[in-house]
């Protein structure tokens, strides 16, 4: 961390603050990772420290902004049901694995992915068959591998798994945004439980940091969730959108 005496005392707002902003961008959207490990990183904590202490603030946030959304009646619990022995499996495959790829190979990756994403997500032409009308009744074996494979990945990796999370369920459901964020939120949490307790056991978390982090990711998961519901599925595709792109354009830059 920063040598500076100031810094002892400093530090402690600076994270709160860090990790509300974190929480509500995750909360609506996805992303925010790519905000919150920089950050940490360049004032000085290591890496892997960094990334096990951010994803307690994380699940604290995702905890958040659910139980607000749930609360109201947003949450379809059927289908998190039945997505969550895929997302548990996939959690516990991805956590026994390490990702062998070079980090800028993978930023490009990702990058790629994001915008294809966005492109997808706002295409007129359903060029992979329309979203159906209700969500099924049963879990479909596609639906079962594609959600274990999101699972492997974000245990994994995490940065960028929400907009991967937002366009999966709306391809699944058929629901609108909101919906899809209240699922994304609570199935998010399954993988990043399971891989932060890898990380924990490895002792890689800064506790006192993570925790002032996580007060403030349940203060912004909150938020989140509250601006959801007030402002409507617009805000929510506009937000995710544009999110997506700067989240996308940072990669890009982050690699020249």
């Amino acid at each position: 961390m920063i040598d500076a005496e100031w810094w002892q005392y400093a530090q402690y707002p600076a994270f709160f603050l860090l990790g509300a902003v974190v929480s509500l961008i995750n909360s609506i959207a996805g992303g925010g990772s790519t905000l919150s490990l920089p950050i940490m990183i360049f004032l000085g904590m290591p890496a892997t420290v960094a990334n096990g202490t951010n994803r307690i603030g994380l699940i604290i946030g995702n905890l958040s902004s659910v139980a607000n959304l749930a609360k109201h009646g947003y949450l379809d619990k059927k289908i998190f049901r039945q997505l969550f022995i895929p997302s548990l499996v996939g959690a516990c495959i991805g956590v026994c694995f390490l990702v062998n790829i070079g980090d800028r190979a993978f930023q490009a990756i990702l990058a790629c992915v994001i915008c294809l994403v966005v492109v997808m997500s706002n295409l007129k032409k359903d060029i992979l068959g329309k979203p159906p009308a209700t969500p099924p009744e049963k879990l479909t074996w596609k639906g079962a591998i594609g959600f274990a494979l999101v699972s492997i990945y974000g245990c994994i990796v995490q940065v960028g798994v929400g907009f991967v999370q937002i366009f999966s369920l709306t391809r699944y459901t058929g629901l609108d945004p909101i919906h899809v964020n209240a699922l994304k939120n609570a199935l998010t949490t399954i993988f990043l439980v399971i891989g932060t307790l890898a990380l924990g056991v490895m002792g890689k978390i800064n506790w006192p940091i993570a925790i002032v982090m996580a007060l403030g990711a349940w203060c912004g998961g909150y938020f989140g969730s509250f601006l959801q519901r007030k402002k409507g599925n617009k805000f929510i595709r506009h937000f995710i959108s544009v999110t997506s792109i700067a989240m996308a354009a940072y990669l890009i830059v982050d690699l020249i």
